[in-house]
């Protein structure tokens, strides 16, 4: 296995040695394609750079003259670098490393943090302070808008589709540079900003409630979380629409949530503009829905719920109960500004995706394959012969497919340490074989923690589910257990009686929707897939973060 080069490989920082597959697995879940890491990945490590340098807790000072230090692809997989992530924890007066390992790795058993030279900057903190003011006073997030503008600028300005194979490429592989690193940046700043809000608001709830868990009650039902509109959306179409009307109510959601898919940021994303037939699929598996589970029914449910909680704790608090109140109204207004940002850089990928498509169309007519993930398999400079000349490239195809299989059937460390493995990734022949689904049983009566994700409890049959785009997978109250999940797993939520995913942390898709959408869930529960049996009874706390296989 070891004889296998990816061409998107990059070379581990030897300054911040620790990088994990946690979040930045939402993103990228599977092995990374060449073409689309030529493309975004140096403008994606640009964009990291700027809204890490605009939030203060990192400086130009911190990075070292590698190409990548923030992200970076090792065995074909994407990874983040979480020791220059925890220097947010170390910068930040009143966070630590241990608080945004749990922010965004969940319960991972990763390295325990150790204190280096040069991690506490004085100049750093200064600038993070200021940004945690503006973040906690804001009441706004004009930046969301001017993404928006972005986005729809960048797809006005796209050639057209009969426009030359020249500039439809030039205007994926170079005019995408500013406005991916731009978007990347924005989205960047947006999260951060929504950590520090939600850990203002965990810290709170922590020294004067006495249960930091209740952040995740009180932010339950936020309203207003732009990935959960396509669920709303489904359906209403799929038991609220008059038969006659469904094709041009189907159309104009299309135009609304078109942009939307499984695996929506990689150019080989199946949006849902371009692939209907799995939003159709999707709404197919809303009709056996009872009117117990519409999205109003759920709503009202979580807003009883999240009224009880606030009562409680604002009789506690007394004259503490308005401070309160503005943390929570805070950390709604970050939980929705990262997923509306999020939004944005998925409709640039999709402009992206439509010109990639129509030169795959063009090639495969010359005699190139026809599968349209294939010539991902390619580099910049091969996909340019390519488009001109695709037969010759073939075997090209055909080889790096193999390798592209081999790493798959592989199962990606979550964490390393590069100085580990004398600078860098563990080598492939230590990576374990990817298991088979439920062949690592546990018991009846087996008990597992992970992290409260959406408070709630639910008992029902367990069903794996590794594919968003097949939404038959799943019948109603079934308890959904998902390896990870990004905003195209959505729809299958408001099937499931309950979420349990193997990677996922405060500032995961999975949670920030389970809550929108009042969904029981619980993340992080390590190799559930695997331990726990499709339709075996199992029963979840999110509030407590704990899964129970029942019989």
């Amino acid at each position: 296995m070891n004889e296998i080069v990816w061409p998107s490989d990059n070379q581990p920082s030897a300054r911040w040695p620790l990088y994990t597959r946690g979040n930045i697995g939402e993103v990228y879940p599977e092995v990374v394609f060449p073409l689309e890491w030529a493309i975004a990945g140096q403008p994606s490590e640009a964009g990291w750079r700027r809204g890490a340098i605009e939030i203060g807790f990192l400086t130009e000072a911190d990075f070292d003259d590698q190409d990548f230090n923030l992200v970076g692809v090792f065995g074909g997989y994407a990874y983040f670098n979480a020791s220059l992530m925890r220097l947010l924890g170390v910068r930040t007066p009143g966070l630590s490393p241990g608080l945004i390992d749990k922010q965004f790795l969940g319960e991972a058993d990763v390295p325990a943090y150790l204190k280096k030279p040069g991690d506490r900057n004085i100049r750093a903190t200064a600038n993070v302070i200021r940004s945690a003011l503006r973040t906690l006073r804001a009441t706004s997030v004009p930046r969301v808008e001017a993404m928006r503008q972005a986005a729809d600028a960048f797809k006005a300005k796209a050639p057209g589709l009969d426009d030359s194979d020249e500039a439809l490429w030039r205007y994926i592989s170079i005019d995408v540079n500013d406005v991916w690193a731009e978007m990347i940046a924005g989205h960047v700043a947006n999260t951060m900003q929504a950590t520090i809000s939600a850990g203002a608001l965990t810290d709170f709830c922590e020294k004067h409630l006495g249960d930091p868990n209740l952040a995740i009650a009180l932010t339950t039902g936020i309203g207003d979380v732009v990935s959960a509109g396509p669920a709303r959306a489904m359906w209403r179409l799929a038991n609220e629409t008059e038969p006659e009307r469904f094709d041009s109510e189907f159309s104009n959601f299309l135009t609304e949530f078109g942009h939307r898919g499984p695996n929506e940021f990689s150019i080989g994303g199946r949006d849902w503009a371009s692939y209907p037939e799995v939003a159709l699929a999707a709404i197919d598996a809303m009709r056996a829905l009872g009117p117990n589970r519409s999205p109003a029914q759920q709503d009202q449910e979580v807003e009883t719920a999240n009224r009880k909680a606030l009562q409680a704790a604002h009789k506690k608090l007394g004259r503490r109960s308005k401070k309160l109140d503005k943390a929570i109204a805070n950390a709604a207004l970050w939980s929705r500004a990262r997923e509306e940002s999020k939004d944005q850089v998925i409709r640039v990928s999709q402009t992206l995706r439509h010109l990639y498509l129509e030169l795959h169309r063009r090639a495969a007519a010359k005699g190139g394959t026809k599968d349209p993930l294939l010539p991902l398999l390619l580099t910049c400079e091969e996909f340019e012969r390519y488009l001109s000349d695709p037969k010759p490239l073939l075997p090209t195809i055909d080889r790096r497919s193999q390798d592209y299989s081999a790493l798959a059937s592989l199962n990606p460390p979550f964490a390393f340490d590069a100085n580990s493995f004398g600078g860098s990734f563990p080598p492939l022949d230590q990576w374990e074989k990817r298991p088979e689904i439920g062949s690592q049983v546990a018991p009846v009566g087996t008990r597992f923690a992970g992290s409260p994700g959406a408070p709630g409890t639910a008992r029902g049959p367990a069903r794996i589910v590794t594919d968003p785009g097949d939404p038959s997978a799943i019948e109603p109250g079934d308890i959904l257990i998902a390896p990870l999940t990004d905003p195209a797993w959505t729809p299958l939520f408001l099937v499931a009686g309950g979420v349990v995913v193997e990677v996922g942390a405060a500032m995961s898709h999975s949670m920030i929707v389970s809550r929108e959408l009042g969904i029981p869930c619980v993340v992080g529960v390590d190799a559930a897939t695997l331990k726990i049996a499709d339709g075996s009874i199992i029963e979840i706390d999110g509030q407590a973060g704990t899964v129970r296989i029942a019989e």
